[in-house]
């Protein structure tokens, strides 16, 4: 008899379901840098609002809605918008900055997993940089 008693609801008049939130509107620009691209790529895969990024990073939401088409970001409020959305801006070294010997070896690297030289530049940068920003995390805690 009790397996046919209907699952008690989880919602009820007094307590509604919460109220779905309707899919995000940003769309992607075209013709911006990689990284604007990038931040309203994942403002609507995440479905924040402009409002959103604005209370959470300081940015005007006019600055916002001018780097679609208008300005180009300063890197702080780059850095503080991409925040919001879960990522960091970090800046990788290219061939020309890295000394001679540590691109020599890195040649043979690079060739062993088949990549080219700048490839294997950056690949190595996020690495380091991933090993010190947890070792930063560690020693925080």
């Amino acid at each position: 008899m009790i397996a046919d008693m209907p699952a008690p609801s989880k919602y009820s008049r007094r307590h509604p379901e919460p109220k779905k939130r309707r899919p995000s509107t940003v769309t992607v620009p075209e013709g911006v840098c990689p990284h604007v691209k990038l931040l309203f790529a994942e403002m609507r895969r995440l479905n924040i609002t402009y409002q959103e990024v604005e209370d959470r990073s300081g940015v005007q939401r006019p600055a916002l809605k001018s780097w679609r088409h208008r300005t180009n970001p300063t890197l702080t409020s780059m850095e503080a918008a991409l925040a919001v959305v879960g990522y960091q801006f970090v800046p990788l070294p290219t061939e020309m900055a890295l000394p001679p010997e540590i691109v020599a070896e890195l040649r043979p690297i690079a060739e062993r997993i088949g990549l080219e030289v700048p490839a294997a530049i950056q690949l190595a940068a996020e690495i380091a940089y991933r090993d010190k920003h947890l070792a930063d995390l560690k020693a925080s805690t």
